[in-house]
């Protein structure tokens, strides 16, 4: 509050606003020019850490998606082999479930790569965390045509 009143009696008892900034400003500029250079390498560091936290988010949801499908695949497979190979469309929606599942598991490689991306610009290059809390299960193979005898050709 003293240095204010000094800074009105050097005007003549007006308030002069725009050179109060000045000077302040002035002396923020030379006074704190590593402080100024390390709140922005924070900030930038906060956004890549934050960013690197939605792509944990986004895997997360992508392998919850995959285990969701799993669960109803794997016993379609199991059904559809004891019923016999003859069934062709429980055959082709089982394949359409199975790419549907590959189809997300290669989205979620991407984001754990891109992820991996983030850690290394962060300055983490041991991503054996990564791999534990985000672990991709192998793709599924798509099950074989089914073939069902039509008439014999007549030559």
């Amino acid at each position: 509050m003293g240095e204010l009143l000094d800074d009105l009696d050097a005007v003549g008892g007006s308030f002069d606003l725009d050179g109060l900034k000045k000077k302040h400003r002035r002396q923020d500029a030379t006074s704190k020019p590593r402080n100024t250079l390390a709140a922005i390498e924070r900030e930038i560091l906060e956004e890549i850490a934050s960013q690197s936290g939605r792509y944990g988010d986004r895997l997360d949801v992508l392998l919850r998606d995959m285990a969701t499908l799993r669960q109803t695949i794997e016993p379609a497979i199991t059904q559809w082999q004891q019923a016999g190979v003859s069934d062709a469309d429980a055959c082709q929606a089982l394949n359409a479930g199975i790419a549907q599942y590959n189809q997300l598991r290669t989205q979620a490689q991407r984001v754990q790569h891109y992820l991996i991306i983030h850690r290394e610009a962060m300055g983490f290059w041991n991503h054996d965390d990564v791999f534990r809390f985000y672990p991709i299960p192998a793709a599924l193979t798509l099950l074989p045509p089914t073939h069902t005898p039509g008439p014999p050709e007549h030559p």
